[in-house]
């Protein structure tokens, strides 16, 4: 997806070439522009001219002529006005070529080929700027962050490239910081492959990101199991939030909820599952994770049922209660486990 954005953006970028002469034809004259004028038969008025911070130009027999705001046929016109009414040409021709292009600029920051500081030399939106700038690199984000005078916008180069959403590809009109995120949105805790991402292609949901990051850990000998239940923090609405979604519940529901949106800068925590210890004689003693509404009976399953030499009569089972004492009870084989019960298999007496 990566490399065909990127060979989109050089498409873009040929097709703005292609129009750059009506293109300039838009472009509005600032201070710090190079005017290149030439007046027909009027070798003594052809000249080049830097158009001041106030927008003016300093221009022979008219003295100063305000330039600022206006496009080269504005200012063809201008400058002819100003020469025919003072009587000192008639009927001028007047050209105006832009030679160096200085007022309106725009840095360009974050995963592109070519980041840095780049004049706009025509009417330019967001996708030919990028496509000037070489394109997003392999861990460059969807997501573009557009800073001006008003603050900061989010726009979406999936919604643009993806969906033809031309409402997102902005012009830019100079002054702009244009940040291209790369991988951060962070997925942390019990997945198999904890890192940074990018929101890019078809990565955008809550499940989405779990995918790419290897899944939830299950059942890890070494460091136990993560928890269906996944922590997502984020902003939203201008205020930090705190979503707890139980990804596994909302997958066999067909709920939304694991296919929320997840936006630049979310971290995305799964915690260690809650877990029962179970030893003694049964077959596979250890830790393991525990189910929704798991019973007894249950749990010796998970670790493979009694030895030859164990019995399910005589069962034990410590729980930790909220005041850190441990009590012994013999449960039933249909009794719920609770997180961290730990259960002991006796050995049979006969």
């Amino acid at each position: 997806m990566r490399q065909l954005m990127i060979c989109v953006m050089a498409l873009l970028m040929s097709v703005s070439f292609q129009s750059a002469t009506a293109a300039e034809y838009a472009y509005k004259i600032g201070s710090g522009d190079l005017l290149k004028i030439v007046v027909h038969n009027n070798p003594d008025l052809s000249l080049d001219a830097r158009v001041q911070e106030n927008g003016d130009i300093s221009y022979p027999l008219v003295g100063k002529v305000p330039v600022g705001g206006l496009t080269t046929s504005g200012a063809e016109k201008k400058i002819a006005d100003m020469l025919e009414s003072g009587g000192f040409v008639k009927r001028p021709q007047v050209n105006v070529l832009i030679s160096q292009y200085q007022s309106k600029t725009v840095t360009v920051i974050g995963a592109v080929a070519r980041p840095g500081r780049y004049s706009l030399e025509r009417s330019t939106n967001l996708t030919d700027l990028l496509a000037l700038v070489g394109g997003t690199t392999q861990s460059g984000s969807d997501i573009v962050t557009v800073i001006d005078k008003s603050g900061n916008k989010n726009y979406d180069l999936g919604a643009i490239l993806g969906k033809g959403d031309n409402a997102q590809n902005v012009q830019l009109v100079g002054g702009e910081i244009v940040n291209i995120h790369s991988n951060d949105v962070s997925v942390l805790g019990f997945v198999n492959r904890p890192g940074k991402y990018a929101i890019s292609g078809g990565v955008r949901t809550l499940a989405d990101f779990l995918s790419v990051a290897g899944g939830i850990v299950h059942n890890d000998s070494n460091t136990g199991s993560g928890s269906d239940v996944v922590v997502l923090n984020t902003v939203r609405d201008g205020a930090p939030a705190h979503i707890e979604v139980d990804v596994a519940k909302a997958l066999r529901s067909g709920s939304d909820e694991a296919n929320i949106m997840i936006s630049s800068g979310d971290v995305i925590y799964v915690p260690q599952a809650s877990a029962i210890y179970i030893y003694g004689e049964v077959r596979n003693p250890g830790s393991f994770r525990m189910q929704p509404n798991m019973t007894v009976m249950q749990a010796l399953a998970q670790g493979g049922g009694p030895t030859n030499r164990g019995t399910q009569r005589g069962i034990k089972l410590y729980r930790r209660n909220s005041d850190g004492s441990v009590v012994e009870t013999s449960p039933k084989l249909t009794d719920n486990v609770q997180p961290s019960d730990v259960i002991y298999v006796n050995e049979s007496l006969f």
